[in-house]
Parts: structure tokens; C-alpha cells; sequence
């Protein structure tokens, strides 16, 4: 790697003079014949420290990433115009002359190519995915399904497409040596995009992009590495340097951006419509923080003032008398469950339990302690004026009437009911739970039914929801070992006796169908039936959105309190599995079947 020294020795002497009229002198070739590597001297050397960093011009990750994929799609057939022509063929051939194989072996359709029946199949997964509210745009926006293509792709689409739709969609698609890698390449994208990097995986991840262009050096043609697929290379060095890459993305400035062009309102002077607008705006906000007693007039209320610590937002709060006296039983249970305050009564409660009953198992004991544990724990504490009024709240139970909701915001996400979610075009039902079982922590997943904010007095209410949860054993939720990738079945159900959780102890998920699942569709049977719905679902994790919330951050201590599932991890090397191939560029099916290399 060159210093700053030796860059600095290398621009020091350059003299241009730019333009083609008279005076008009270029940078020479070097002795080699070679075209100069700078053809100018930035402004920027005349900084005294600036020789002395690491990193003086960062990667633009956003607009890398962008490229990446809008290149990719073109070579799967999926954006614009096809990027398999005979011209690319050609470089292929010419590229592997050396290796003596006859020119038909360029002939027929490419590996890296999805086929009719994969576009359809590929569209449907993406034309039936719903996401949750502020992970990204509209996926039906984006997609063209008369000519399975992908339209009008921004930047964070592409950002979303790369780093989590992508591999989803491939499922059971394409060559899986093909698809091996691609999986791979998003699965690193994703990795260097967290907000948070283990430096222990840094030499994995260099080891991840390395195999990864070296696959697709033996799969795609020369015209698929341009610039922008070389610069992956130079990513996780950057990242020890500089850290993360959401310190050093474009996307913070891409949308400051957008806001200073909101204050443009004379044309003509752009510049000093965004200097004015900018400069009122720090007045009105000096005056809002530090004049005492000013009251904001004609401002509505934020809507974002409680997406952090709990708000219903559909459903207007009805109140119902729950005539249910067991869901009722069971809400209050999980409240007194997961209280800090009962904690040291629960022990106490189970150990009366045995005094009386000694003769009993201890599943018996569990099962008894929580059928009579709420009144005993209001028993116990009756009369009792030295306990807080929060415990002696608890102790009472909740009122029979409960406030529902069909929409509720906590923890920076927003959740739905699963009816709601079905008259909706976002996914907000899907819920995980992370449990400390006897045998280690278990995740569960499942979607909420209702929404339930529990009235205990004096402004003290607990937000619950009812849910319907996967088993986890049976086949109900099952990790791919080639892709890491989570699946469930939504139809294996279980642990009907505890549907209560409190809504913050869930982190929020999606649920994608998993094609590779759906039965192959027989004659008998007609189209778009049930019959030809996948059995399982791709788990995906939510994105918490707290944009505009004030005093948080995405680095605030409780923004990390869900740890994010890893969408997808793959451990092989595709690069070898590809190298075992003759033609791993072209697609052989099993009357093709060519013997592999010995």
C-alpha cells in the first residue's frame, strides 16, 4: 500500500494546464507509454496532516452497492436489457482460448441466466412479499410482472434487494454452485452494513468477498467486472480504518440533501435560498430550547413522541369488558412474570406450594403455582403499606376492562394484528421471542392476534399481546446448514396455554415464502389454490425506525436491546465446488451432465 509520503512525491511536480485551446498542456506518459494515474493535484495536499491519513477518499458503500446490484440483476436477466450477448459470449471465449476447448462449449444458456420458469417463480416470491413499516418502499412498486423486470430501483433498494431480499428469492433457483456465491456476496454485504462488527470475523469476511469474485471470475463473462465489483476488495480493510460502514455511507447526506433543496424557493439563487432557510431554522430552534416559558402555537403534537416507550395508533383504544376470565388470568400472569418487583415472591409462593404438598412432582407444583399465584401474591400483600405502589398495583390484577388496539408502536417498531395485517400493504404481525430456558435460550416465532394494554391504576398500563406460536420442534422451525437460513411453518402450532408476551420483549420479523417449499402443481389441481402455497416461510428480520424520535439514536443503549438474527450465513467455498465444473458458465441439465475434472 502506497503512503501518503510517496502519493504526495508522485502529484508534487504536476503542472497541467486544463482545455484544448492555445496554452492548453496535458499530462504526459510515463517512459512505459502508460497513461499518468493523476492528472492533477488536489487542493487538498496543501493540508499539513493530510499525508499522514490512512484514508483520504472513502468507498461510497450506498452507490457501490447500487451498481453492484443493478449489474447483477442485468446478468440474472431481471433489469434492463439482457446483459448475455453473443459479444460477451465471445470475451468468454477468448478469455478461456489458452484452455483449448472448442468454441460450442460457449453455446446455450448461460448458468448465471434465470430461465422463464425461474422469472415466474421469482416475481411471485417478490410480488407476494409485505414488509413492515419503514424497512423499505413498496416492493410491487419496483417490480414489472408482464415483463419480470425490476423498475425504478433507488439506492436503498438496492441496499434492501442485496442485503436480504435477494437470496430469498433465489431459493431453489438457479445452479445451486451459481447461487451458492451470489448468497455469499449479500450475505457480506449484510455482514459490513450491521451497526455493529465483531473485529474477530474481520479475516473471515476478507476471506468471504475474495471467494466470492473469484467464483464469479469462472461463472459470468469479462463485462460483468467493472470498477465497481474490483473496489469490494478494499471494503473490510477500510472498515478496520474507519470502523462501520454506516459512520462513513452516503445515505445521512444523500437525505440532508433532500432537506436543503426544500428550502430552494427562489430559483434563480439556490444558494442563498438554502443559506436563509438553513439559518432560520437554527433560530426557530434556539428560541424553542432556550427561551423559557415559550409555548409552541399553531405546532401539532410529534407524531413520533411515544414509539419508544408504547402507543396504540389504530383501533382508537375500544374499551371491552373481558368476559374471558382466562385470557384475563393468563395476561396477568405473563405481567407478574416478567416484574422485577414480584420476582422474590414467586420463589416464595412455589416453596409454600411444596411445604403443603410434599408428595407432589414439580411439574405439578409449576402448574399449580400458576393457577393460584395472582391471588395468593393479593392475599399476601393485602394491607401491606411498606411495598411500592407500582407491586401493590400488581398485586391487585388489572381491570376487567381492556383497552384493544389493532395497531401499536413500541421500541421504535410498529406492530399490527394479523387481521390487520392482511387489509394492509406492510407486514407488522410477525414477532420474536428470545426465552431463558433449563436448556439455554430458545427463540420463538409466531404473529399477534390482539392487542391488549392492561389498566392497573394511576396511569400504570402494561401493553400485551396475544400470539399464536410455531412449535419449535416437529418440523415447526428449522435452520438451513448450507445457507443459515431460518424457515418456519405457520401451520405447526403451538403453546396454546402461554399466548400472552409483553409487547417489550418482542423484536419484530417477517415472514417470506419460502418457493423451494411449494408442491409441484399437478393437472388435477387449478392455479393460485392453496394447494400451491409453500409449506414454510423464510424468516427475516424487522428494522426498528427511529428517525425523528428526539435524544435517540440508532447507537442510544436501547436501540441494541434485540440482537438481529443473521438472515442467511454460508460457510462453504462456492469458488471451489465451481472450479470442479467443466463449464460452470453454461447450464447443464441431466441429459447435459458433463464428468468433472479429476
Amino acid at each position: 500500500m502506497r503512503t501518503g509520503d510517496h502519493v504526495l512525491a508522485m502529484v508534487n511536480d504536476l503542472h497541467v494546464i486544463f482545455g484544448k485551446g492555445p496554452g492548453g498542456l496535458a499530462v504526459p506518459n510515463d517512459v512505459e507509454g502508460h497513461a499518468p494515474m493523476w492528472k492533477k493535484k488536489s487542493i487538498f495536499w496543501d493540508l499539513p496532516y493530510w499525508k499522514e491519513l490512512e484514508v483520504r477518499s472513502s468507498i461510497d458503500v450506498m452507490h457501490v452497492t447500487k451498481n453492484l446490484c443493478v449489474n447483477l440483476l442485468g446478468f440474472l436477466g431481471v433489469y434492463g436489457k439482457t446483459k448475455d450477448t453473443p459479444e460477451a459470449r465471445e470475451d468468454l471465449q477468448r478469455l478461456h482460448e489458452k484452455d483449448g476447448m472448442p468454441p460450442k462449449q460457449y453455446e446455450g444458456p448461460a448458468s448465471y441466466a434465470l430461465t422463464k420458469e425461474e422469472k415466474e417463480i421469482f416475481f411471485e416470491c417478490l410480488l407476494s412479499m409485505k414488509v413492515p413499516t419503514g424497512f423499505s418502499s413498496n416492493i410491487k412498486g419496483i417490480i414489472n410482472m408482464p415483463e419480470k423486470k425490476f423498475q425504478n430501483l433507488k439506492s436503498h433498494d438496492c441496499h434492501v434487494i442485496m442485503t436480504q431480499l435477494l437470496p430469498v428469492a433465489l431459493r431453489g433457483l438457479l445452479p445451486e454452485n451459481v447461487r451458492l456465491a451470489i448468497v455469499k456476496l449479500c450475505a457480506f454485504l449484510n455482514a459490513i452494513s450491521q451497526k455493529v462488527i465483531d473485529p474477530e470475523i474481520i479475516p473471515r469476511l476478507r476471506s468471504d468477498v475474495a471467494q466470492c469474485l473469484v467464483s464469479f471470475e469462472l461463472v459470468f463473462p469479462p463485462s460483468f467486472f467493472n470498477f465497481m465489483t474490483h473496489v469490494l476488495v478494499h471494503l473490510v480493510d477500510e472498515i478496520v480504518i474507519l470502523g462501520p460502514v454506516f459512520l462513513h455511507n452516503m445515505f445521512p447526506f444523500e437525505r440532508f440533501m433532500g432537506v436543503l433543496k426544500k428550502y430552494v424557493r427562489n430559483r434563480a439563487r439556490p444558494e442563498g435560498s438554502i443559506s436563509m432557510g438553513h439559518q432560520t431554522v437554527d433560530v426557530i430552534g434556539f428560541c424553542v430550547d432556550f427561551i423559557p416559558g415559550l409555548k409552541k402555537i399553531g405546532l401539532p403534537k410529534s407524531r413520533y413522541e411515544g414509539r419508544l416507550t408504547g402507543k396504540g395508533t389504530l383501533g382508537g383504544g375500544n374499551s371491552i369488558i373481558c368476559r374471558d376470565g382466562y385470557s384475563w388470568s393468563e395476561a396477568h400472569y405473563t405481567v407478574l412474570q416478567n416484574s422485577t418487583l414480584v420476582t422474590p415472591y414467586v420463589d416464595e409462593h412455589k416453596n409454600s406450594l411444596r411445604s403443603k404438598h410434599p408428595e407432589q412432582c414439580d411439574d405439578w407444583i409449576t402448574c399449580e403455582h400458576i393457577r393460584t399465584f395472582s391471588s395468593w401474591l393479593e392475599t399476601r400483600l393485602r394491607g401491606d403499606t411498606t411495598v411500592c405502589d407500582e407491586l401493590y398495583s400488581l398485586s391487585r390484577g388489572p381491570s376487567s376492562t381492556v383497552l384493544t388496539y389493532k395497531g401499536y408502536e413500541i421500541n421504535g417498531n410498529t406492530f399490527y394484528t394479523i387481521a390487520q395485517d392482511q387489509k394492509s400493504t406492510n407486514q407488522n404481525s410477525g414477532v420474536r421471542f428470545d426465552a431463558a430456558t433449563e436448556r439455554g435460550n430458545d427463540t420463538y416465532y409466531g404473529y399477534i392476534m390482539d392487542i391488549w394494554e392492561l389498566d392497573y391504576g394511576h396511569d400504570f398500563k402494561v401493553p400485551s399481546f396475544k400470539c399464536k406460536w410455531v412449535n419449535l420442534s416437529g418440523g415447526g422451525v428449522q435452520v438451513d446448514p448450507q445457507y443459515g437460513i431460518t424457515t418456519v411453518d405457520l401451520n405447526n402450532l403451538g403453546y396454546t396455554d402461554e399466548p400472552f408476551v409483553l409487547a417489550n420483549d418482542v423484536a419484530q420479523v417477517i415472514y417470506v415464502k419460502d418457493m423451494s417449499t411449494r408442491p409441484w402443481k399437478r393437472k388435477d389441481k387449478e392455479a393460485n389454490t392453496s394447494y400451491d402455497e409453500p409449506k414454510r416461510h423464510i424468516v427475516l428480520s424487522g428494522k426498528r425506525d427511529i428517525v425523528g424520535v428526539e435524544g435517540k439514536t440508532d447507537m442510544s443503549e436501547d436501540y441494541e436491546k434485540f440482537h438481529e438474527i443473521p438472515p442467511f450465513k454460508v460457510k462453504a467455498d462456492p469458488s471451489i465446488l465451481i472450479n470442479d465444473e467443466d463449464y460452470p458458465w453454461l447450464r447443464r441439465n441431466k441429459q447435459m451432465t458433463q464428468a468433472k475434472k479429476k
